[in-house]
């Protein structure tokens, strides 16, 4: 990929929120390492507080090689910063298919920790 059409789509995927996808981007593109942990992070937030994708969130989690309290600090922080934005509503409580109960993101995240090992993917 040269160096212009990768800033190009790198730029179109992080304008599109499409964290997951520009992440893989930058890992070719070869940018710092850094950077690609940003974006890899931005990927698990959404995936988990947007999405509510455990599967999804435990599949990033074991590709990019975060540890379970790597996972709790990152999804902590994505909250935090969503909360201090004044982005409320993905934290606000929503269906849970695994629970068959209405969760806030704490409650989820909580849940979701409990249940790491069990994820299979």
């Amino acid at each position: 990929m040269d160096e212009k059409t990768g800033h190009d789509e790198l730029k179109a995927e992080i304008e599109r929120k499409h964290f997951v996808r520009a992440s893989l981007v930058a890992e070719q593109m070869g940018l710092p390492e850094e950077e690609v942990r940003d974006l890899r992070c931005k990927a698990l937030g959404q995936m988990s507080v947007i999405y509510r994708n455990a599967h999804g969130t435990n599949k990033l989690a074991q590709q990019y090689g975060f540890s379970k309290e790597e996972v709790k600090q990152i999804l902590e922080q994505f909250a935090n910063k969503m909360q201090n934005e004044g982005n409320n509503k993905p934290l606000e409580p929503c269906y849970d298919y695994s629970t068959g109960k209405y969760l806030s993101f704490e409650e989820w995240r909580d849940h979701y920790l409990k249940i790491w090992d069990k994820i299979t993917v």
